[in-house]
């Protein structure tokens, strides 16, 4: 079976960039307090109890510095700086406030940095920075805004995703299903499908539409995980062909004059599966897994009877003509919704 998820994950997770500190080394400290001819155990030491005494306006004034010199905190203005630093002193001491603004935070120290992100309003900007930095140095990064990609996302959304990032130790990204649970309920995975076409002026209004109803259908997939897992459940995968469903029914509605007939047999063939699906998982006795087997089995068959029933020749040509005509508008990857039938229904679907 095909695989439905053209996951953002990974994309997502290269571009973000926590760059928080200037990219100093793991034993860097602020020049003036060390004398260059110490040895790295006496800096320590030195920076150590430099660091008890200073108040918190010579602290503030060096977070500012630092963190504001590079990295994701870069574009923050001083003012904005300057209440990150205030919030993190107010849960932690200046060393650690010092050593976050010039190394980055540790992974324990996370949440916490990102509450001060919260508490000051800059989740956003923070956020938009690394995915600016990371889109920079990828070239396989779409050349769209970073506006663009997080439309539609809330800060609630993005907080999870930063405090996780930051957790990784060694500043391994995050990728695969584990970024895909943090991303399910965000309209990223169609941003990144919608954006390039509006960034060339290709965004047609057959495909805005066309990204509108699919974005359930997409942000359901995130949330079951692998279309493969998916696959041995009957219920996950009736959930799945009713919102598909309501796509195909949109194509019946919307497809051009000449694939009007086209859209409408398709249509009329997703129904008997999702129809099947519902009267199978309907029918189980209980979740166990002969009970899923029965139930997979007999939605199978009754998707074969269907559309035997519904003289279905006709179906491989004309799913292969809808399937041509959204790839030609909105891109390869915009008909994903397609792949749902890799286990079930397949023989009316041909590769485009």
């Amino acid at each position: 079976m095909r695989p439905l998820r053209h996951s953002v994950a990974p994309a997502i997770a290269l571009f973000i960039v926590i760059a928080l500190g200037a990219g100093a080394c793991a034993d860097s400290e602020p020049d003036s307090l060390v004398d260059p001819t110490t040895t790295v155990s006496q800096a320590t030491t030195t920076v150590s109890q430099a660091t008890t005494t200073l108040g918190v306006d010579e602290v503030r004034y060096r977070f500012i510095a630092d963190a504001g010199a590079e990295g994701a905190l870069a574009d923050l203005s001083d003012t904005d700086l300057g209440c990150v630093a205030d919030a993190l002193l107010e849960v932690s001491g200046t060393g650690v406030v010092l050593s976050i603004a010039s190394q980055g935070p540790k992974p324990h120290q996370a949440a916490m940095t990102v509450d001060a992100l919260v508490a000051c309003g800059v989740v956003g900007p923070v956020f938009r920075a690394g995915l600016v930095a990371g889109m920079a140095t990828d070239p396989t990064a779409p050349d769209v805004g970073p506006e663009c990609l997080l439309e539609g996302v809330s800060v609630d959304q993005l907080v999870p995703v930063l405090v996780t990032e930051l957790s990784r130790p060694g500043g391994v990204s995050v990728d695969g299903s584990d970024m895909d649970v943090l991303l399910f309920d965000t309209p990223l995975m169609v941003n990144m499908m919608r954006c390039p076409l509006e960034a060339a002026g290709e965004l047609t209004p057959f495909c805005a539409g066309y990204f509108d109803v699919i974005d359930e259908l997409l942000r359901l997939v995130l949330s079951q995980g692998s279309l493969e897992a998916t696959s041995l459940d009957p219920v996950a995968f009736a959930s799945l062909f009713h919102v598909a469903e309501g796509v195909f029914a949109w194509l019946a509605t919307n497809a051009p004059e000449d694939l009007g007939g086209s859209a409408v047999l398709v249509h009329d063939a997703v129904i008997v599966v999702d129809e099947a699906f519902v009267d199978a998982v309907a029918g189980m006795e209980d979740d166990t897994p002969e009970a899923r087997d029965t139930a997979l089995l007999a939605a199978s068959s009754r998707i074969g009877a269907g559309l035997e029933g519904m003289n279905a020749g006709d179906l491989p040509t004309a799913t292969t003509r809808l399937r041509s005509h959204i790839v030609d508008e909105c891109g390869a990857q915009a008909t994903v919704v397609f792949d749902l039938f890799g286990g079930f229904g397949a023989g009316f679907i041909e590769e485009g």
